[in-house]
């Protein structure tokens, strides 16, 4: 085997050992990939809100105030680019359907007072979330008792 050879077979390894690495489930710390991230975890990423940290998340894609999971089939795309389609999920937060502005709603969670946030893509979401609005998934988040956000 030539030189050239051997060089050019340790390169295409050093970069296949790179892709494996990039494609494994467990990410680098604070990129989530699960459906289940606990506070912490959350916490132990560094991250101070429930955006934050949904921020970080592979399934999600946040883009100008608005969230989604990848992957819809509307055509065009819910945030308009028709490279990449979404499902808008329903944000609830302890059990309460929130209507108004998600990415607003996320901001104010402080990540010391999550305990949870559990992502139902459309074909996952429980019964009791069943509603309009929720055809595209449920982001549910669950917070401390006691906390800022049940406290108001």
């Amino acid at each position: 085997m030539s030189e050239r050879t051997r060089r050019s077979a340790s390169i295409a390894m050093t970069m296949a050992v790179m892709a494996m690495a990039a494609c494994a489930s467990s990410g680098r710390p604070g990129t989530y990939t699960r459906l289940v991230i606990t506070g912490g975890e959350i916490r132990e990423a560094g991250y101070g809100t429930a955006y934050e940290a949904l921020t970080h998340h592979r399934e999600l894609i946040i883009f100008e105030d608005q969230i989604g999971f990848r992957g819809g089939n509307d055509g065009v795309g819910v945030f308009g680019r028709a490279t990449q389609e979404f499902y808008v999920p329903l944000l609830v937060v302890d059990g309460d359907f929130n209507l108004n502005d998600e990415i607003t709603t996320l901001r104010r969670i402080r990540a010391d007072d999550i305990v949870m946030i559990r992502l139902y893509r459309q074909s996952m979401v429980p019964p009791r979330y069943r509603r309009p609005g929720a055809e595209g998934g449920v982001i549910e988040v669950s917070t401390r008792p006691g906390s800022e956000r049940n406290s108001t």
